[in-house]
């Protein structure tokens, strides 16, 4: 299939038009302090917007790799499964990003390089896939925790990034420890209030703003499903806002869970965008990183 048919169906899909340029316009800045001629390499359109096609390395697509943040493993990982052959990367962040360690990192000009030479492309959905009616990073995340959707939470960029739902009232513990299992993660991270849960609002990913925490709690939430409900990457910004956001944790009215960044946004990447692929013919492989906490 064209790369250009692939990327008018997924801009179609994700409605791209209707997101601010501003998501992720941080890009830019990121890459002109560490030197990294992105104009060179990137389409003007995603210059302009920040999410859809970034890379336009091959005039076909033979398979799909999608992925949730574009780390140089994993992005070797892609080339050495792609063989030569004319791929395209969807990745949900446009950059890595070391949720542990140094923060958004851009990724480097030596891969863009190998990417552009190894004929692989990229694609990158951050809000529109975040806030997706039906196909988004939360209700991924919210089917696998068994909860029963009925509202949407968290406003970003014009849409709603949560949803909140019911399950059978169970014990926080158990809640616990089935995460863990469902998403594959050795450590899951809690803020325990109250014994049991049954209301929870889910907002996948990095979503520790006090904001919509405050939220969920007005909302009636007995739990905060997240990837983390605290700010521990470094850089100017966490260091700003990390003891706000600590101070708000400690008193907070309601269950906390922080299953990683990674894994709680991995669900969609790896079940449902993969069917969507599958839906007009192209092959799609989740590529996963080891660490879902670095």
């Amino acid at each position: 299939m064209k790369t250009a048919e692939v990327a008018a169906r997924l801009g179609e899909f994700f409605r791209l038009d209707a997101y601010p340029a501003d998501d992720f316009a941080e890009i830019g800045q990121f890459c002109r302090e560490a030197d990294i001629p992105l104009e060179r390499y990137a389409t003007p359109q995603f210059i302009q917007r920040h999410n859809g096609l970034m890379l336009d390395n091959a005039d076909q697509v033979e398979q799909i790799y999608t992925l949730v943040f574009p780390s140089d493993e994993v992005l070797e990982e892609v080339r050495r499964r792609a063989q030569g052959r004319p791929v395209l990367v969807f990745t949900h962040h446009p950059m890595d990003f070391e949720t542990s360690g140094r923060g958004l990192i851009p990724i480097s000009e030596t891969a863009l390089r190998r990417l552009r030479d190894a004929r692989i492309s990229l694609y990158s959905a951050h809000a529109p896939l975040d806030c997706h009616e039906a196909v988004s990073t939360s209700r991924s995340l919210a089917r696998a925790a068994g909860v029963q959707v009925d509202n949407v939470c968290a406003g970003y960029h014009g849409g709603w990034a949560g949803v909140i739902g019911t399950i059978n009232e169970t014990i926080l513990k158990a809640l616990v420890e089935r995460l863990r299992a469902v998403l594959n993660v050795d450590r899951v991270d809690v803020h325990s209030y109250a014994p049991t849960v049954k209301r929870i609002a889910v907002v996948a990913g990095g979503a520790a703003f006090p904001p919509m925490i405050q939220e969920a709690i007005d909302g009636g939430c007995d739990a905060y499903l997240t990837g983390d409900f605290r700010v521990r990457h470094g850089g100017p910004w966490a260091e700003k806002h990390r003891p706000e956001f600590d101070a708000f944790v400690e008193q907070a009215k309601i269950n906390l869970i922080g299953a990683s960044h990674y894994a709680t946004e991995a669900e969609v990447l790896r079940n449902e965008m993969l069917g969507w692929f599958n839906s007009f013919g192209l092959p799609a492989e989740f590529v996963s990183q080891r660490d879902p906490w670095r």
